[in-house]
Protein backbone atom coordinates (compact mmCIF):
# COMPACT_ATOMS: atom_id res chain seq x y z
CA UNK A 1 0.00 0.00 0.00
CA UNK A 2 1.54 3.36 -0.96
CA UNK A 3 1.81 5.92 1.63
CA UNK A 4 -0.93 8.42 0.56
CA UNK A 5 -3.44 5.46 0.72
CA UNK A 6 -1.71 4.15 4.27
CA UNK A 7 -2.65 7.66 5.57
CA UNK A 8 -5.99 8.38 4.91
CA UNK A 9 -6.49 5.07 5.93
CA UNK A 10 -5.21 4.83 9.29
CA UNK A 11 -6.83 8.89 9.48
CA UNK A 12 -10.44 7.19 8.13
CA UNK A 13 -12.59 7.19 11.26
CA UNK A 14 -11.07 10.09 12.37
CA UNK A 15 -12.23 12.12 9.73
CA UNK A 16 -15.76 11.09 9.98
CA UNK A 17 -15.51 13.56 12.83
CA UNK A 18 -12.56 16.34 12.17
CA UNK A 19 -13.02 18.48 9.62
CA UNK A 20 -10.09 17.85 6.82
CA UNK A 21 -8.23 21.47 7.82
CA UNK A 22 -8.57 20.74 11.67
CA UNK A 23 -6.76 16.78 10.75
CA UNK A 24 -3.93 18.36 8.99
CA UNK A 25 -3.72 21.18 11.94
CA UNK A 26 -2.79 18.78 14.48
CA UNK A 27 -0.79 17.01 12.08
CA UNK A 28 1.42 19.65 10.75
CA UNK A 29 1.64 20.74 14.64
CA UNK A 30 5.21 19.86 16.06
CA UNK A 31 4.59 18.24 18.96
CA UNK A 32 7.31 17.61 22.04
CA UNK A 33 6.96 15.31 24.70
CA UNK A 34 8.79 15.05 27.91
CA UNK A 35 8.68 11.90 29.93
CA UNK A 36 7.82 8.70 27.85
CA UNK A 37 6.39 6.33 31.31
CA UNK A 38 2.99 5.55 32.05
CA UNK A 39 1.48 8.68 31.13
CA UNK A 40 3.86 10.06 28.25
CA UNK A 41 3.96 6.71 26.22
CA UNK A 42 0.58 6.87 25.66
CA UNK A 43 0.20 10.10 24.71
CA UNK A 44 2.88 9.01 22.11
CA UNK A 45 0.69 6.48 20.69
CA UNK A 46 -2.65 8.25 20.36
CA UNK A 47 -0.74 10.94 18.57
CA UNK A 48 1.02 8.96 15.82
CA UNK A 49 -2.29 7.69 15.15
CA UNK A 50 -3.21 11.27 14.85
CA UNK A 51 -0.74 11.63 12.11
CA UNK A 52 1.33 13.71 13.48
CA UNK A 53 4.05 14.32 11.61
CA UNK A 54 7.07 15.72 13.34
CA UNK A 55 8.09 14.55 16.99
CA UNK A 56 10.64 15.76 19.74
CA UNK A 57 11.32 13.34 22.53
CA UNK A 58 13.20 14.12 25.77
CA UNK A 59 13.56 10.72 28.37
CA UNK A 60 16.74 10.23 30.45
CA UNK A 61 15.57 6.56 31.11
CA UNK A 62 15.79 2.99 30.32
CA UNK A 63 12.79 0.57 30.65
CA UNK A 64 13.29 -1.50 33.77
CA UNK A 65 11.11 -4.01 35.65
CA UNK A 66 9.11 -1.95 37.33
CA UNK A 67 7.74 -0.54 34.28
CA UNK A 68 5.77 -3.52 32.64
CA UNK A 69 2.25 -3.10 35.01
CA UNK A 70 1.54 0.26 33.54
CA UNK A 71 4.05 1.59 30.42
CA UNK A 72 2.56 0.77 27.21
CA UNK A 73 5.77 0.30 25.46
CA UNK A 74 7.48 -1.80 28.39
CA UNK A 75 8.08 -5.52 26.84
CA UNK A 76 10.52 -8.52 27.62
CA UNK A 77 12.37 -6.91 24.63
CA UNK A 78 12.43 -3.32 25.82
CA UNK A 79 14.07 -3.81 28.86
CA UNK A 80 17.38 -2.09 29.23
CA UNK A 81 16.54 0.08 26.06
CA UNK A 82 16.24 4.20 26.27
CA UNK A 83 12.72 5.23 26.13
CA UNK A 84 13.42 7.78 23.52
CA UNK A 85 14.77 4.82 21.11
CA UNK A 86 11.59 2.33 21.67
CA UNK A 87 9.07 5.71 21.29
CA UNK A 88 10.84 6.45 18.29
CA UNK A 89 10.38 2.88 16.66
CA UNK A 90 6.82 2.48 17.83
CA UNK A 91 6.00 6.37 15.99
CA UNK A 92 7.37 4.98 12.42
CA UNK A 93 5.50 1.53 13.33
CA UNK A 94 2.23 3.82 13.25
CA UNK A 95 3.30 6.44 10.81
CA UNK A 96 6.14 5.84 8.19
CA UNK A 97 6.21 8.95 7.19
CA UNK A 98 6.97 10.65 10.90
CA UNK A 99 9.76 11.97 11.32
CA UNK A 100 12.11 12.64 15.35
CA UNK A 101 12.80 15.74 14.76
CA UNK A 102 14.69 15.80 18.18
CA UNK A 103 15.64 12.71 20.24
CA UNK A 104 17.41 13.40 23.67
CA UNK A 105 18.43 10.68 25.55
CA UNK A 106 19.29 12.79 28.64
CA UNK A 107 17.89 14.67 31.55
CA UNK A 108 16.54 18.64 30.76
CA UNK A 109 18.89 21.34 31.74
CA UNK A 110 19.35 24.64 30.40
CA UNK A 111 21.09 24.23 26.75
CA UNK A 112 19.04 20.79 25.74
CA UNK A 113 15.30 22.52 27.04
CA UNK A 114 15.69 25.33 24.34
CA UNK A 115 16.49 22.69 21.70
CA UNK A 116 13.47 20.87 22.59
CA UNK A 117 10.99 23.73 22.68
CA UNK A 118 11.81 26.25 20.64
CA UNK A 119 9.58 26.06 17.19
CA UNK A 120 7.35 23.31 18.76
CA UNK A 121 3.57 24.12 18.56
CA UNK A 122 2.86 22.15 21.88
CA UNK A 123 4.59 20.55 24.73
CA UNK A 124 3.27 17.60 26.43
CA UNK A 125 4.78 17.62 29.61
CA UNK A 126 4.50 14.41 31.73
CA UNK A 127 8.19 13.94 33.39
CA UNK A 128 8.06 14.61 37.38
CA UNK A 129 11.51 15.65 38.41
CA UNK A 130 11.26 19.24 39.97
CA UNK A 131 13.99 20.55 37.42
CA UNK A 132 11.17 19.73 34.98
CA UNK A 133 10.48 23.45 35.74
CA UNK A 134 12.67 24.36 33.08
CA UNK A 135 9.78 23.27 30.21
CA UNK A 136 7.45 25.42 31.48
CA UNK A 137 9.64 28.65 31.81
CA UNK A 138 11.05 27.70 28.57
CA UNK A 139 7.92 27.63 26.56
CA UNK A 140 6.22 30.78 28.61
CA UNK A 141 9.31 32.63 26.91
CA UNK A 142 8.39 31.24 23.32
CA UNK A 143 5.08 31.27 24.24
CA UNK A 144 3.99 27.68 23.45
CA UNK A 145 1.58 25.69 25.06
CA UNK A 146 1.83 22.92 27.11
CA UNK A 147 -0.60 20.28 28.33
CA UNK A 148 0.61 18.13 31.38
CA UNK A 149 -0.89 15.59 32.99
CA UNK A 150 0.04 12.82 36.02
CA UNK A 151 -1.44 10.82 38.03
CA UNK A 152 -3.12 11.29 41.77
CA UNK A 153 -2.59 7.27 42.69
CA UNK A 154 -6.47 6.29 42.66
CA UNK A 155 -7.01 9.08 39.53
CA UNK A 156 -5.42 11.45 37.57
CA UNK A 157 -5.35 15.40 37.11
CA UNK A 158 -5.11 17.50 33.60
CA UNK A 159 -3.81 20.83 33.01
CA UNK A 160 -3.33 23.16 30.09
CA UNK A 161 -1.10 26.20 30.13
CA UNK A 162 -1.52 28.55 27.02
CA UNK A 163 1.19 30.39 27.07
CA UNK A 164 0.36 32.03 23.71
CA UNK A 165 -2.12 34.12 25.57
CA UNK A 166 -1.28 36.09 28.85
CA UNK A 167 -2.66 34.59 32.15
CA UNK A 168 -2.69 36.37 36.13
CA UNK A 169 -1.67 33.13 36.82
CA UNK A 170 1.49 32.72 34.83
CA UNK A 171 2.77 35.82 36.79
CA UNK A 172 1.52 34.75 39.98
CA UNK A 173 3.26 31.55 39.47
CA UNK A 174 6.71 32.61 38.56
CA UNK A 175 6.32 35.33 41.56
CA UNK A 176 5.94 32.09 43.94
CA UNK A 177 8.71 30.28 42.40
CA UNK A 178 10.64 32.90 43.33
CA UNK A 179 9.74 33.42 46.79
CA UNK A 180 10.11 29.51 46.79
CA UNK A 181 14.19 30.00 45.51
CA UNK A 182 14.59 33.16 47.15
CA UNK A 183 18.22 33.16 48.11
CA UNK A 184 18.99 30.40 45.56
CA UNK A 185 19.13 29.93 41.97
CA UNK A 186 16.32 29.99 39.94
CA UNK A 187 16.27 26.82 37.75
CA UNK A 188 16.81 28.92 34.53
CA UNK A 189 20.21 29.93 36.44
CA UNK A 190 21.55 26.24 37.71
CA UNK A 191 24.09 23.79 36.00
CA UNK A 192 23.73 20.32 35.43
CA UNK A 193 25.28 19.37 38.89
CA UNK A 194 22.95 21.66 40.57
CA UNK A 195 19.79 20.40 38.52
CA UNK A 196 20.41 16.68 39.89
CA UNK A 197 21.39 18.08 43.51
CA UNK A 198 17.96 20.22 43.35
CA UNK A 199 15.95 16.81 42.69
CA UNK A 200 17.71 15.09 45.08
CA UNK A 201 16.54 17.62 47.77
CA UNK A 202 12.61 17.97 46.48
CA UNK A 203 11.96 14.81 44.38
CA UNK A 204 8.91 13.27 46.42
CA UNK A 205 9.62 9.37 46.97
CA UNK A 206 8.48 6.76 44.81
CA UNK A 207 4.52 6.83 44.36
CA UNK A 208 2.37 3.76 43.65
CA UNK A 209 1.17 3.47 39.95
CA UNK A 210 -1.67 2.15 38.41
CA UNK A 211 -1.73 1.08 34.86
CA UNK A 212 -5.18 1.92 33.96
CA UNK A 213 -4.76 5.06 35.56
CA UNK A 214 -1.82 6.19 34.06
CA UNK A 215 -2.66 5.55 30.75
CA UNK A 216 -6.38 7.49 31.17
CA UNK A 217 -3.88 10.50 32.01
CA UNK A 218 -2.37 9.87 28.59
CA UNK A 219 -5.24 9.94 26.86
CA UNK A 220 -6.86 12.84 28.91
CA UNK A 221 -3.67 14.74 27.71
CA UNK A 222 -4.32 13.65 24.22
CA UNK A 223 -7.85 14.93 24.30
CA UNK A 224 -7.11 18.54 25.87
CA UNK A 225 -4.03 19.04 22.92
CA UNK A 226 -6.47 17.77 20.30
CA UNK A 227 -9.19 20.24 21.57
CA UNK A 228 -6.41 23.22 21.47
CA UNK A 229 -5.25 22.49 18.79
CA UNK A 230 -8.26 22.53 16.85
CA UNK A 231 -10.13 25.25 18.84
CA UNK A 232 -13.13 22.77 19.25
CA UNK A 233 -14.87 22.23 22.48
CA UNK A 234 -13.62 23.38 25.84
CA UNK A 235 -10.18 23.54 27.37
CA UNK A 236 -9.37 23.28 30.81
CA UNK A 237 -7.12 26.19 31.16
CA UNK A 238 -4.63 26.72 33.62
CA UNK A 239 -5.21 27.19 37.22
CA UNK A 240 -8.17 25.11 36.34
CA UNK A 241 -7.58 21.40 36.39
CA UNK A 242 -9.59 18.54 35.15
CA UNK A 243 -9.34 15.89 37.68
CA UNK A 244 -10.68 12.19 37.36
CA UNK A 245 -11.40 9.88 40.54
CA UNK A 246 -11.85 6.34 38.77
CA UNK A 247 -12.81 4.63 42.62
CA UNK A 248 -15.72 7.00 43.33
CA UNK A 249 -16.79 7.85 39.99
CA UNK A 250 -15.71 11.50 40.41
CA UNK A 251 -15.04 13.89 37.61
CA UNK A 252 -14.50 18.07 37.92
CA UNK A 253 -12.82 20.75 37.19
CA UNK A 254 -11.25 22.35 40.17
CA UNK A 255 -9.46 26.29 41.03
CA UNK A 256 -6.27 25.24 42.11
CA UNK A 257 -6.38 28.71 43.45
CA UNK A 258 -9.43 28.51 45.50
CA UNK A 259 -8.88 29.35 49.23
CA UNK A 260 -11.97 26.64 49.90
CA UNK A 261 -9.93 23.35 48.79
CA UNK A 262 -8.66 21.51 51.52
CA UNK A 263 -6.10 20.13 49.42
CA UNK A 264 -4.55 24.05 48.96
CA UNK A 265 -5.06 23.88 53.01
CA UNK A 266 -3.15 20.72 53.00
CA UNK A 267 0.05 21.80 51.02
CA UNK A 268 0.33 25.21 53.64
CA UNK A 269 -0.30 23.21 56.15
CA UNK A 270 2.60 20.03 55.54
CA UNK A 271 4.85 22.31 53.90
CA UNK A 272 8.57 21.04 54.09
CA UNK A 273 7.34 17.57 55.79
CA UNK A 274 9.11 15.84 53.32
CA UNK A 275 8.17 11.91 53.64
CA UNK A 276 5.78 11.89 56.26
CA UNK A 277 3.56 14.26 53.95
CA UNK A 278 3.28 11.26 51.08
CA UNK A 279 2.84 8.61 53.71
CA UNK A 280 -0.24 10.25 54.60
CA UNK A 281 -1.16 11.06 50.83
CA UNK A 282 -0.60 6.96 50.02
CA UNK A 283 -3.11 6.14 53.01
CA UNK A 284 -5.47 8.95 52.13
CA UNK A 285 -5.67 7.31 48.75
CA UNK A 286 -6.09 3.92 49.74
CA UNK A 287 -8.81 4.71 51.98
CA UNK A 288 -10.65 6.69 49.25
CA UNK A 289 -10.48 3.19 47.36
CA UNK A 290 -11.44 1.24 50.19
CA UNK A 291 -8.34 -0.72 51.30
Amino acid sequence: MDQDRYIEGMLDRTALFYPKEMLERVRDTVVAISGLGGVGAITVELLARCGVRKFRLLDKDRYDASNLNRQLFATSKTLGRYKVDVSSERIREINPEAEIEVAIKDRVDNQNVHTFTKGAGIVIQTADSPSCQLFYRTAKHYRVPVVNGYSTIIGCRIQTYDYRVDNWAYRLEQYRDRIKRMGGKQVTEMTRDELDEYDRKVMHPTMPSLGFVTNIAGAMIVAEAVKLLTQTGKVCRYPKAFDIDLYNHRARVIHLYSPFRLETLRKILNRNQGKDHFSQYIVRQQAKAGL
